[in-house]
């Protein structure tokens, strides 16, 4: 009777302590990932901060070098340092203007502008976990978003460039006939 209060217990607190465990987001395509962040000095979260939400991070696996995109999004001014297991990558960059101009929830956009903070770092081979804390926050809570991509392989190029010039050869032999019958 004893083991089995005893083993009660334990399964009880094991669900306590996983209700407030962190959010791992495994990424497992090119699309953007969003996160939610409070005032400056908090970690990215998996939901808004009203929500009681908790720490999120995303997992990845590579079997090849990925681009690791991350940036901010909805009202400027808001800076991340992004960590790598563990181990910073660097702050994204700082906006160089106050923009209050709205893009919606266009990741693309606020990464192509210098109004949104945002960083680029080149990933290896092998499992990553990415996290990121918010270094600099002037209006408080927010979103941002992150995006891993391919890079794409030097083989692909070759034979992009081996498909074009055997299309140039294609070309110019059918010109070079055409010029000898018409002669």
């Amino acid at each position: 009777m004893k083991f089995a209060h005893s083993l009660i217990a334990v399964a009880l607190s094991a669900a306590a302590l996983s209700a407030h465990a962190d959010s791992v987001t495994p990424l497992t395509t090119p699309d953007w990932n969003t996160f939610y962040f409070a005032d400056a000095g908090s970690h990215w979260l998996d939901d808004f901060a009203a929500n009681a939400p908790g720490n999120l991070s995303f997992s990845l696996s590579l079997s090849g070098p990925a681009w690791l995109k991350v940036t901010d999004l909805g009202t400027t001014g808001d800076v991340f340092e992004v960590f790598d297991n563990g181990r910073s990558l660097g702050l994204t960059s700082a906006p160089q203007l106050a923009n209050t101009q709205d893009i919606g929830i266009d990741f693309d956009a606020a990464f192509a502008s210098r109004d949104w903070s945002h960083g680029q770092w080149l990933l290896g081979a092998g499992t990553h976990v990415i996290t990121g804390l918010v270094s600099r926050s002037p209006v408080g809570a927010g979103i941002g978003g992150l995006q891993v991509t391919a890079v794409p392989e030097p083989d692909a190029y070759a034979l992009l460039l081996a498909g074009l010039g055997l299309l140039g050869w294609a070309a110019r032999r059918r010109a070079v006939r055409g010029e000898s019958v018409h002669a």
